[in-house]
């Protein structure tokens, strides 16, 4: 398992669950080696990286290769981030092994191995029955978790910083994007802005509104993509984050599959959109086909005045 913070990790070990993976090691950031969490996992061997979120994919992917070589496991996981994408398309090349993106689920059966990924622009869930390992996958983050374990020990192995120098890429520098609040995938209210914005500047109404409800703030890929109001990390969707929150509240978005396919794990899904024929309607729990520059405000003046009377 190939982990960026404990939740994948943990999210990780619940997939490799499916398939009754009894012993398990991970590679994971140095700062995370002394969790106790790690202990409940059924982990034999820990390896860590100095700062893995900085390692560049070519040294990384080296690394996972190496590994898989000396340990020989069957199953190689890795969350379905850009990197984590990146960095098994290279092991696997490296390997000559078959690598699969984006796992929703996998089982076993006839004792073959199938993994299941969306299709199609995500309208349809592809089963895949895996024919030699080692295998890399890359999973969606649904929000799993393991069940109880016993707490054992495990060995640990610090490999240190990988180097730039080690590929044949050179960076040349890391800017870090500024992030607010917590991240999309652990959020239990989200409120996502679509195209029926007009000005960027308009996004400050999703804004307090996402404030009231202590909400994480999204948006769909043209708004981040082709207008570029938001970053790329608040983009939910097919080539985005897949979130499972709580409660969705798609402001302005019409609802196509591409999109769709990132939130539909959601418990609730409200869609305010004045078009009554956009494909939304259909998917959401609850439809509100109003204008949202007047909607919005009315909302955002109702929750100010029930927080004002609780206050």
């Amino acid at each position: 398992m190939v982990a960026g913070d404990l939740d994948e990790l943990l999210e990780l070990r619940a997939f490799i669950d499916l398939v009754g993976a009894s012993d398990a090691k991970a590679l994971i950031p140095e700062n995370l080696l002394n969790d106790g969490r790690l202990s409940t996992l059924g982990l034999s061997r820990v390896y860590s990286i100095e700062a893995l979120d900085e390692a560049p994919a070519e040294a990384l992917s080296t690394t996972v290769a190496e590994l898989v070589r000396r340990d020989g496991p069957g199953i190689v996981v890795a969350p379905s981030k850009k990197i984590f994408r990146e960095v098994f398309a290279r092991a696997a090349q490296n390997l000559s092994a078959p690598c699969v993106t984006d796992c929703v689920g996998i089982s076993l059966v006839d004792d073959r191995l199938v993994v299941d990924r969306p299709f199609l622009g995500g309208g349809y869930i592809e089963r895949l029955a895996v024919r030699r390992l080692p295998v890399l996958l890359t999973v969606q983050m649904q929000g799993r978790r393991p069940s109880a374990r016993k707490e054992e020990g495990f060995e640990a192995v610090r490999l240190g910083r990988l180097s730039v120098e080690e590929g044949t890429l050179r960076r040349v520098s890391v800017e870090r994007s500024a992030r607010g609040g917590s991240e999309l995938g652990k959020a239990r209210v989200v409120v996502s802005v679509g195209r029926g914005f007009k000005r960027r500047e308009d996004l400050k109404l999703a804004e307090e509104l996402a404030q009231l409800l202590e909400a994480e703030l999204a948006c769909s890929r043209p708004i981040a993509s082709d207008l570029g109001w938001m970053p790329e990390e608040k983009h939910v969707g097919l080539s985005g984050k897949w979130i499972s929150p709580q409660l969705y509240i798609a402001l302005g978005i019409s609802g196509q599959v591409q999109h769709m396919v990132g939130v539909r794990n959601s418990r609730v899904i409200v869609a305010v959109n004045n078009d009554a024929s956009a494909p939304i309607h259909k998917e959401a729990d609850y439809s509100i086909p109003l204008d949202l520059y007047k909607f919005v405000p009315a909302l955002i003046q109702v929750l100010r005045e029930r927080r004002s009377r609780a206050g």
